[in-house]
């Protein structure tokens, strides 16, 4: 990606700094995208990426990201809309990141989805989970300290809940009052806080006979909110009525292999337990083949939930082909893109830009 940058020596010279600098990277994408749910339209949208870095007399290396995205496509998203950043610090003692950043599992494990396409058909059907596993769920703030020693690497991650929820009560699944303090804050109660999301991730990487392969397994538990009567928590597949907190406890494995004749594969498998929400597993496979500037993908995901829910499943197809200079012409296919009525496939085909 080409980067402009804006401050090399802006900060050199100041006591205390060998070197600072900050870079603006961008993306922009255009085409066509359309479908079962939506009618064939234009698309077009870009993002501003600040990357800021420096690093002390004494070797510790610091920074911070920023990135703003704007949707051109539609009116009511046009003005660029910012998100959380992230602060890092990082030495010999590992790395220390602050802001909107992964939690520990969803770092150690690998997702299915490669390649590009400029409405993310790869990554948006409905049976595709990307291991977030209840990060962002509280106050969007994840703190993650990760240590890397030789081929493997360990994280920590904590989220905390900002303490200003207010609950109401409900009612579960089973049409039971959601009145237990100890995981619901009571209704109207102003000072209902959660607990921490906690999360541990390990990874592994190696290469056998020209392959190269990649391990993560993770842990993350704690509590995530409710936020209406109707509501998806943003980890996949828990619903429920009511409003308030609900414990969770979640398990993820990954592995992939890239062959140096350009094929790969990344299977991953995690496990949901909630305390009032249906429990879920989920399977992915990704398999993919590159070929000079030719990338084919396909991903396939299914959630098999435990109680009422009923299970999804579904895949996205991605074709990109590398003009170079950070053009890509992207091509995408997503079989199923609602959990309304099923089978609302959609499909883009554009130019995925990177300066």
């Amino acid at each position: 990606m080409k980067n402009l940058l804006l401050a090399s020596t802006a900060l050199i010279g100041f006591a205390g700094f060998a070197a600072a600098e900050v870079v603006v990277e961008g993306s922009a994408e255009m085409g066509v995208t359309g479908g079962d749910d939506k009618e064939t339209q234009f698309h077009n949208s870009y993002n501003i990426n600040f990357v800021m870095s420096g690093e002390t007399d004494t070797g510790l290396s610091f920074g911070a990201t920023y990135r703003l995205d704007a949707d051109g496509s539609s009116e009511e998203n046009q003005n660029p809309v910012g998100d959380n950043g992230t602060v890092f610090i990082s030495g010999a003692f590992g790395k220390l990141t602050l802001g909107d950043t992964d939690g520990a599992l969803d770092w150690a494990m690998t997702e299915t989805a490669m390649g590009t396409s400029i409405t993310d058909e790869g990554t948006t059907h409905v049976g595709y989970y990307g291991n977030a596993h209840g990060d962002g769920r509280n106050d969007d703030q994840v703190l993650r300290y990760e240590y890397a020693f030789g081929d493997f690497g360990v994280a920590l991650s904590v989220e905390q809940d900002d303490g200003n929820f207010i609950a109401a009560s409900g009612l579960d699944n089973n049409g039971t009052p959601l009145n237990n303090t100890d995981d619901f804050a009571v209704a109207g109660d102003s000072s209902g806080d959660g607990d921490p999301i906690i999360g541990l991730g390990a990874k592994y990487a190696t290469e056998m006979s020209g392959v190269a392969l990649g391990f993560g397994l993770g842990y993350q538990t704690g509590q995530i909110r409710f936020s209406d009567g109707t509501q998806t928590t943003g980890v996949a597949g828990a619903v429920g009525a009511g409003v308030g907190y609900q414990d969770f406890d979640a398990y993820g494995v990954s592995a992939k292999a890239a062959m140096d004749a350009g094929f790969s594969i990344v299977l991953n498998y995690s496990v949901m337990d909630f305390d009032v929400s249906d429990d879920w597993d989920h399977f992915g496979i990704g398999l993919g083949y590159e070929m000079g500037a030719l990338l084919l993908h396909a991903n396939y995901g299914k959630f098999d939930f435990d109680g009422a829910t009923e299970d999804q499943d579904s895949f996205g197809l991605i074709a990109n082909y590398d003009l170079g200079g950070g053009a890509i012409l992207a091509a995408g296919y997503a079989s199923d893109v609602s959990t309304d009525d099923g089978d609302q496939d959609q499909f883009s085909l554009g130019m995925s830009l990177s300066f």
